[in-house]
């Protein structure tokens, strides 16, 4: 198993490296489209530019979701305005719709591979009596930003499939466009 995933590690960089290098020298370009290839997962992008990953393996845990986008460069945003913002969500939409209940917690801000990475992670009871956990995170590379989504059944589900998305995002992030 830890050979294999070591292998995936190794290819998703490359193909990493790949994506960057078709960006470097496209000046002008704020809303990039990138498409992983990551194994154990069906990948779909939606007319708005979100990416989104289907786990559809027993590698990832059925019915979790993993999505990313693009998102306007706010290099100077701060954790508590990120918080705030998803504060602001969880009160709009608790109640509302099939949603009975929403908590955000769990703030922080870290710094994955050069890049700043903002996260809160979000619990969400359904009115079908259901609960999804999510962590919702911004990264902001040098010149670029990036939303990265996780959700699923399983909050230990939810922290691993984030954690294996949040490399290969940042290193995109973090590729400097030449203008």
């Amino acid at each position: 198993m830890a050979s294999w995933h070591w292998r995936q590690v190794q290819v998703i960089r490359a193909l990493i490296v790949l994506i960057g290098i078709c960006f470097v020298g496209a000046p002008g370009r704020t809303q990039e489209a990138v498409a992983l290839a990551m194994e154990g997962w069906a990948q779909t992008t939606g007319a708005d530019g979100v990416v989104s990953y289907r786990c559809s393996s027993e590698l990832c845990a059925a019915g979790a979701v993993v999505s990313y986008k693009s998102q306007p460069h706010r290099a100077a945003l701060t954790l508590a305005e990120f918080e705030q913002h998803h504060r602001n969500l969880a009160e709009r939409y608790k109640g509302s719709g099939r949603i009975r209940n929403v908590r955000v917690s769990e703030p922080r801000e870290r710094t994955v591979a050069g890049v700043r990475v903002l996260q809160i992670e979000r619990e969400v009871d359904w009115d079908n009596g259901t609960r999804t956990f999510s962590i919702e995170a911004r990264l902001i590379g040098p010149d670029k930003s990036f939303s990265l989504v996780s959700d699923s059944a399983k909050p230990e589900w939810t922290a691993k499939n984030f954690e294996g998305f949040l490399i290969p995002i940042a290193d995109i992030a973090g590729i400097k466009n030449a203008r």
